[in-house]
């Protein structure tokens, strides 16, 4: 998809086994729309990723093309700190076209656009987004929340990578995350029908 939308073409490892459990508990491991930077931090950190690979697997390569279902953005809108109040890190130019695309109480086929005015081109504008207070989802606004996601940001922002190296870097995190938990040996199985265990 990336290669299709002028992002990088990168070679990804094959052969992966698939898990033959499945757990919610586990679900939790995983980064959610709500979490504060530390705890985003400490999801990536346990997973053996950085800062850098944070920043590059989220707002930066992952939300660069696509859009969220507006449900993800209505405690950020309609109610961020419990008070019917709206994130205050939201620009005041970005929060009224916000609450005309996804109206409190959305439905959840509503759907808005992760990287306004880039939306369908794999490029660095959504880090521009995100540090000016445009972001749509509260964890690509908690990147400019710490010191060192901050940086990474205003590193690509502020023009110290060119472009390519922002699409070189994103697929070399791809990469590094395909390498998370690989199972082999006897672990897990290859799957016959890829939805279904053996």
């Amino acid at each position: 998809m990336h290669g299709q939308s002028d992002g990088p073409d990168y070679e990804l490892p094959t052969g992966r086994r698939d898990g033959r459990i499945s757990s919610l508990a586990l679900a939790s491991h995983l980064p959610e729309v709500n979490d504060p930077i530390r705890v985003l931090k400490a999801k990536f950190h346990a997973k053996g990723l950085s800062e850098k690979d944070l920043v590059l697997l989220t707002a930066a390569g992952a939300h660069t093309l696509g859009t969220a279902a507006c449900f993800l953005t209505s405690k950020r809108l309609y109610n961020f700190s419990g008070r019917g109040d709206p994130d205050p890190t939201i620009s005041p130019r970005f929060l009224p076209r916000l609450k005309s695309f996804c109206p409190l109480n959305s439905d959840f086929v509503r759907r808005i656009p992760l990287d306004w005015a880039s939306e369908f081109e794999f490029d660095d504008h959504i880090l521009r987004n995100v540090v000016t207070g445009f972001a749509v989802l509260a964890s690509d606004a908690q990147l400019t929340e710490d010191r060192k996601t901050r940086q990474v940001l205003e590193s690509y922002v502020g023009g110290g990578h060119a472009t390519s190296s922002f699409g070189a870097d994103f697929a070399e995190a791809m990469v590094k995350m395909g390498r998370i938990g690989v199972k082999t040996g006897s672990q897990g199985e290859i799957r016959k029908i890829c939805g279904k265990v053996n």
